[in-house]
């Protein structure tokens, strides 16, 4: 039976948990055309009714991997989430190797867009959904080299990047009220594997070689957070 806050079909139910401020999509079995395409936009439906809801998808039971499917999904559904406040997104992925090319290209594409966690079981992504690690940075630039600095790390698309990776809430530069020489980044991410893994990609490689060219001092503190 479906309601204005629960959709239910042969292929998946989706609900939202007020308690956990949740849109919650399970799969029951591999979906394709209107099957799959129903049920996701009452999902979307759902996160712009919440404001500050989350999504979880549990795929364990099923997904799909139809090419037109894939293509609606990239063009017309992600871009809609993005329109939400949803911040984060969790997938409980199927673990058959014959999926899992398809969950890694959707957590990329999600990435794009949100915070993505992949996990084990409902309960585990509503924890980690209210977990951050905040990181603060404060670089000490050489005397009149900071606009240069700044436009380079722009120029070489590392804060896009790094925006774009699935563990990352915020990335930004911030200039300090009381230095002409010193530049904060702020950064959070959805745990420390996550920011291990940042340090790890081409685009941070290319901050740490401008580093070396323009930076005199870095300082950095780092907060694990949770949200109530």
């Amino acid at each position: 039976m479906n309601t204005d806050f629960m959709f239910d079909s042969g292929y998946c139910t989706v609900k939202y948990e007020e308690t956990d401020n949740v849109v919650f999509l399970s799969w029951k079995k591999s979906a394709r055309l209107a099957d799959y395409r129903q049920p996701t936009l009452f999902a979307l439906g759902l996160l712009k009714q919440h404001p500050q809801s989350n999504f979880i998808v549990d795929a364990r039971h099923g997904f799909e991997d139809d090419p037109a499917d894939v293509e609606w999904g990239l063009s017309e559904l992600l871009p809609g989430m993005a329109e939400t406040d949803c911040s984060c997104v969790a997938f409980i992925p199927e673990k058959t190797p014959a999926l899992k090319k398809e969950m890694n290209m959707w957590t990329k594409e999600f990435g794009k867009y949100f915070a993505v966690v992949n996990t084990e079981s409902y309960e585990e992504a509503v924890h980690r959904m209210k977990e951050r690690l905040l990181v603060h940075v404060r670089y000490t630039i050489k005397s009149g080299k900071r606009d240069e600095f700044f436009g380079k790390v722009k120029e070489l698309g590392i804060i896009k990047a790094s925006r774009e990776e699935p563990g990352n809430y915020t990335y930004d530069y911030y200039l300090p009220a009381d230095s002409q020489d010193d530049l904060f980044l702020m950064e959070m991410w959805t745990d420390s594997i996550a920011q291990a893994e940042h340090a790890k990609t081409m685009h941070y490689q290319k901050l740490q070689e401008l580093k070396k060219e323009f930076v005199v001092s870095v300082a950095i503190e780092k907060y694990m957070l949770t949200r109530a």
